[in-house]
């Protein structure tokens, strides 16, 4: 079952609750607090994939550039 995540405005405060799909923002979410609705955070999710074997290469890491030069995983590698 998902975790969705439900925000109350007046409080500033997140929810957490388990639901099936089709629950996902009905019944609406009541703030324990102040018992205001509150509606559904959009949230979201990861998918891990299974590492896939490669052909070796000169480098592991990709020759784009994501978050610029002096980012750790996007900085290139030196030859030796």
């Amino acid at each position: 079952m998902p975790l969705y995540i439900y925000t109350c405005a007046i409080c500033d405060i997140d929810i957490e609750e388990l639901r099936s799909s089709e629950m996902a923002d009905w019944p609406p979410v009541e703030c324990p607090i102040c018992h205001d609705l509150c509606p559904r955070t959009p949230g979201t999710f990861h998918v891990q994939r299974q590492k896939l074997p490669s052909t070796p290469t000169n480098s592991t890491r990709p020759t784009t550039t994501i978050h610029g030069t002096n980012c750790d995983c996007c900085r290139p590698l030196r030859r030796r």
